[in-house]
Formats: structure tokens, sequence, C-alpha cells
């Protein structure tokens, strides 16, 4: 008995550690960039259309339903029908909800940023009605990993294998470059590990995403994912994770030697907003540094811009789990700028081409031809044109922010007028229902007939309507007035600070 709980526990803990990567990963697919209160928020809706099935379930056998979601059995006195009615309702509720978050979600003052999500470039009826196929395919997919993951974990227990799972986000842009990279470091590492089929477990999911997901998913999922096996290894790059599967020695110095080198990758490790926005910005400061390793070699800016990110992440209510993932990153980002080569790149304990010593790391630290040209070409330019350029373009930048400002207040006017027809609707619509609320408790007490079962329904539908209302008109509440303004100064004022190193 003692061995089937820790075998179920194993098994949840994993399930558990997949699932809420999924959901992270789903959210910023379906709806783009958020604030950590908005990823609880539509982290939870995720996970309503990911239990869909259930709701579908609830209309075919009703108590059954309410058993297995709340493990409370329903009495006997209760009407079959009228449960049925409400998980008709629930079923029809969640796609609306993802339909009306995805199409209230639009790009502001009609222009696309990288925050938007893809589908922000469809019609917002279109969007709207998108939310039925997307439930479907989350909640398929959703259902594939619940069943193959225990099963993969249980037959990895039988091999004597462990399966790691690796916070790795990657879009279809750069998900094989990534994958190429990491195939790389591992075999340098002595793990030798060749391309190969992946199997129906790994494919079927983003098959589903990619027939119902719609242009969200699209953008995220690539149309073939990575596979490489190797004697020692199994490696499978989803586009929210990596899986490596191998002995206990083996994945955990696979995983330390992958999460070193995709550092300056363009893959993210962490979830949380606040976490990826610190890792951008360690991200950015690599891409200022590989262009000049040499010159940029114990750079005072660039050392500021590091301790600017340590002070922030000083603050940054995250999670250990997140952020040890930054720290890390920000100690492998300061090694670079000091000199000095990643440990476990110039260290590797004999395992594959890992016998240079330090010195050789860095003595033959490879600079790509694109470096050294604009390397030649920075140290030809006086100090006189670095600066009129760098001014040149500060010019440009402070011209696009006023443009930029204009056009976002603009789009918060627009906003706001929504909010008050929102909130008007809402209004009207929760007046009406609370009406037929008191006239169906009249006709109950007084009457004591089935007509106040309409009257009911009808006014709990009128309320879910208002909900849904406000909510809206709340999400289109400019609540941080000219975000996007303040939030690319900060950036410009960042990139004016490295480009100064």
């Amino acid at each position: 008995m003692a061995v089937l709980q820790a075998l179920i526990a194993l098994v949840t803990r994993s399930l558990g550690r997949i699932t809420s990567a999924i959901f992270g990963w789903a959210v910023v697919a379906l709806f783009g960039q958020t604030n950590p209160a908005e990823q609880t928020m539509l982290s939870a809706l995720v996970g309503a259309a990911a239990a869909w099935p259930i709701l579908l379930l609830g209309i075919a056998v009703p108590k059954l339903a309410v058993f297995v979601l709340g493990f409370v059995p329903l009495p006997d006195w209760v009407p079959t029908w009228t449960v049925r009615v409400i998980w008709i309702a629930l079923a029809a509720l969640i796609p609306l909800a993802v339909g009306i978050t995805m199409a209230a979600r639009r790009p502001r003052g009609g222009a696309l940023t990288h925050r938007d999500p893809p589908a922000a470039r469809e019609p917002a009826l279109t969007r709207l009605l998108r939310g039925f196929p997307t439930t479907l395919g989350i909640a398929a997919a959703f259902l594939v990993v619940f069943v193959t993951v225990p099963a993969l974990r249980v037959a990895s227990l039988v091999r004597r294998r462990v399966d790691v799972q690796v916070p790795l986000l990657t879009d279809r842009e750069h998900y094989h470059a990534v994958a190429r990279q990491i195939a790389r470091v591992l075999t340098d590492r002595g793990f030798a590990v060749h391309a190969a089929e992946p199997g129906w477990w790994m494919t079927m999911p983003s098959r589903i995403l990619l027939t119902l997901g719609g242009p969200a998913f699209r953008a995220h999922v690539p149309e073939r994912l990575a596979y490489f096996r190797g004697k020692r290894l199994e490696v499978a790059l989803y586009p929210n994770g990596l899986l490596l599967r191998g002995s206990e020695q083996d994945t955990a110095w696979a995983h330390g030697v992958v999460v070193e080198a995709l550092t300056a990758a363009p893959a993210l490790q962490t979830f949380d907003p606040r976490a990826q926005d610190l890792e951008r910005q360690i991200r950015r400061v690599w891409s200022v540094y590989e262009e000049q390793p040499a010159a940029h070699e114990r750079s005072a800016a660039l050392a500021g811009r590091l301790q600017e990110i340590a002070t922030e992440l000083g603050r940054a209510p995250l999670t250990y789990d997140e952020w040890q993932i930054v720290y890390r990153q920000v100690l492998q980002l300061s090694r670079a700028l000091d000199g000095d080569p990643q440990l476990l790149e110039a260290t590797s304990n004999g395992r594959g081409n890992g016998h240079r010593t330090t010195e050789e790391a860095v003595m033959n630290r490879p600079m790509s031809a694109e470096s050294h040209a604009r390397e030649a070409s920075a140290r030809e330019l006086s100090n006189r044109a670095l600066l009129g350029e760098i001014t040149g373009k500060a010019s440009l930048l402070v011209q696009k922010e006023i443009e930029l400002a204009k056009a976002e207040i603009r789009a918060d006017v627009q906003t706001q007028l929504g909010t008050v027809k929102a909130f008007g609707v809402a209004a009207v619509a929760a007046l009406i229902g609370v009406n037929l609320l008191l006239v169906a408790g009249v006709l109950a007490l007084g009457l004591k007939i089935a007509a106040w079962l309409a009257a009911l329904i009808v006014g709990g539908v009128l309320l879910v309507t208002a909900a849904i209302a406000g909510y809206v008109g709340w999400r289109r509440m400019v609540t941080n007035p000219l975000a996007l303004t303040r939030q690319t100064l900060k950036e410009d004022v960042r990139w004016m600070k490295e480009r100064l190193a």
C-alpha cells in the first residue's frame, strides 16, 4: 500500500508541474503577455476550458459529474433535469467566456505590438466564435496529456529511469534553433543524441492545438516537434518545456548544462510575467555583450545595467523557483562580463569534449564573422561619429515615443467610452435579472407551482450576462494610463545605457 501511495504521489507531482507549465504557456499563446493578476485569472479560465469534458459528461450523467468534481453525492430529492440544465449552461458559458476574453484583448491604437496575441489580427466576432473550437482543442490536448503522462512516468519507473521536466518557453520562429542548440550542447558534453521520430504521445496534443486552436497556437506550435535519442538520454522539446529521460545522474547533469547554455538563447525559463521581463532584460544585455565580447569585458555601463537588474530582482515578488532561475542567469551574465567562462562549459568532469582548462576555454571562445565585422567597423569610427550616431538614434526614439503617446491616449479615451457602455448594459441586465428573481420568489412562495423555475432560470441567465458584460467593461477600463509608452521609455533608457558601454 505504501508503494502504491508513493507511486501515485510521484505521478501527481509530475502531472501538476506539467499542467502548470501548459497553463502558463497557453495563456501567453491565447491572450499575449499579461500581468500577474491577469495571468491568475486567465489561467483559471484555461483550466475551466481543460475541464470542459467533465461539463459535457454532466449533461449525460448530471449527478455523476457532480460527484467527480466535488466528491459530494447529490441528494436523491434533487431533480436530475435541473442539474442537467445547470451543466448545459456551464458547458455553453465556458467557450463563450474564452471567446469574449480573446475578443476583448485587442491591440491598442489599432496597431499590433509584440505583446499582443497573434489572433488579434482577426475581427472581434471571429475571435468570439473561435472560443468554441479553441476550448475543444484545449480540452482534447489536456485529456491526452492527463492520460499519457502518468503512463509514461510508470513506464520510466519500470525501466529505472527518471523524467525531468525543464521549464522552457519557445515560439515557432526560434523553436528549431533552440532544439539544435540543445542537441549540440548535449553532444559536446558526452550525451551523443541524434534526431528521431517523436511518438504519438508527443505529437498528438500539438496536432490537436494546430487543428482547433487557430492562429494563436499556430504562432507557437511548430509543425514538427524535435525529439532526440541517445544511448543514455532521450530528449523531447515541447513549445512549453523540455523533457529529459534517463538515469538520475545523467538527467541531473544534462539539466544543468542545458539551462546554463540556454541563458542567452531565445527561450524563457520562467512563467511568471515579472520573471520573464527580467529574463528579457538579461538577454538584451547578453546581445550587446556578444556583439563585441572583447570590448565589453568589464564594461562599467553593462555592469551598471546588471546591478539594476539585480536590484529589481531583489524587489520582485517571485516564488523561490522562479527567483532562483533569474538569479542564476544574473550570475552567469556577471561571469561573462568579468571575462570568465561558464562553470559547466569550462569544467565538464571528463564528459565529452570538456577536458579544456579555464584559460583554454576563454582563449578558444568562438566569435562569429558578423561579430568580427561589427567590432572592426565600430573601432574605425571616431568618438564624434559614435556620439553622432547614438544622438541620431536617440532623437528618432523620442519622436517615436511622442507618436506612440498620442496614439495611446486616443486608444485610452475610446476604451473608456467602451467601458461606460459595457457598464450600462451590465446595469440594465442586472436590474432586469433581479426583478425576475423577485418575481420567481413571489411565484414560488405564493402559488407553489413549477412556473417559478422558468423565471428563476431566465433571471439567472440575465445575471450571468450582466457578470460577463461587467467583466468586459472592467477589463477594458484604463487602469494604467500610457503603460506601453512608459514601458518603452524605460526600455529606451536601458538601450541607451547599454549602447554607451
